[in-house]
């Protein structure tokens, strides 16, 4: 295997990381839209127990 294929290979890589990695942290310091602060307080509950958002889900 070429040695510059490998290097691009890892470059390429690392760039894709580094990309999932700032759009990340964006995506984590972006405040919530308005009327979507607290979803659990409207909640009803559905019948999906497994849902974040079920009211028996309280942690």
């Amino acid at each position: 295997m070429d040695l510059t294929r490998l290097i691009l290979a890892i470059l390429f890589f690392g760039a894709l990381v580094g990309i999932y990695i700032f759009l990340f942290l964006k995506n984590r310091r972006t405040p919530k839209p308005e009327g979507c602060e607290n979803l659990k307080a409207d909640c009803d509950g559905c019948k999906d127990i497994y849902c974040p958002n079920h009211p028996k889900q309280e942690s």
